[in-house]
């Protein structure tokens, strides 16, 4: 009785090895120098009734941990030495939860929380890069009514932030700063639209 051999080629050896992580054909990416979160907001809005916060929506680009330059041609490449501690959307979202009061009337809520608001925040960070040396932000957001969805106001708001010096480390700073200052803006827009119903129906009857 005669055996039967069967050889594998190589090129199949090396595709099964890659497939099981034996080799890595991507080169690994640099680490970053530093990692930067949002600025924490120093002036703090007064809710009047809660609102619920989700985690806005942004461009690919915008909304990951690198951080970005803007060319003035308005090419964007990815600033290397540094990077952000956290997705950037979601910094934006919890900067925004610290923007307000704890003791006011009405509170911020972090949308997975599960709890409901009498108003709900849709938002877009429409632009979060450095040009220059400046740190640039531009928020869109959409104040929704908490029961129908229906948008009650509407609201742009955006902020520039110069950086110190010219390296990446003080640029990166500059763009947190943006950031932040955009937040704060934002919050005062939301706690001057977010009116209590009660507070609605008593302009209404005095009107």
């Amino acid at each position: 009785m005669t055996s039967k051999k069967s050889f594998w080629p190589t090129s199949a050896i090396a595709i099964l090895m890659a497939a099981g992580g034996c080799v890595s054909v991507l080169p690994e990416q640099p680490k970053p120098e530093a990692v930067y979160r949002l600025a924490e907001p120093q002036a703090l809005a007064e809710l009047r009734t809660h609102v619920v916060i989700r985690e806005p929506d942004a461009p690919r680009l915008f909304a990951s941990r690198t951080i970005t330059s803007q060319s003035p041609d308005g090419g964007l490449k990815v600033v290397s030495g540094v990077a952000w501690a956290d997705r950037a959307t979601r910094m934006f979202q919890v900067t925004m939860l610290d923007a307000f009061k704890g003791d006011g009337p009405g509170l911020a809520v972090d949308d997975v929380t599960g709890v409901s608001g009498e108003y709900e925040l849709y938002w877009r960070v429409s632009e979060f890069s450095l040009q220059g040396t400046d740190g640039v932000c531009e928020l869109q957001l959409t104040l929704l009514d908490g029961r129908s969805r229906v948008p009650v106001a509407q609201q742009s708001v955006s902020a520039r932030a110069q950086a110190t010096s010219k390296g990446d480390l003080a640029r990166a700073r500059a763009l947190s700063d943006a950031g932040r200052l955009c937040v704060e803006k934002a919050a005062s827009f939301i706690a001057e639209r977010a009116v209590p119903a009660e507070d609605e129906a008593d302009d209404s009857l005095a009107g």
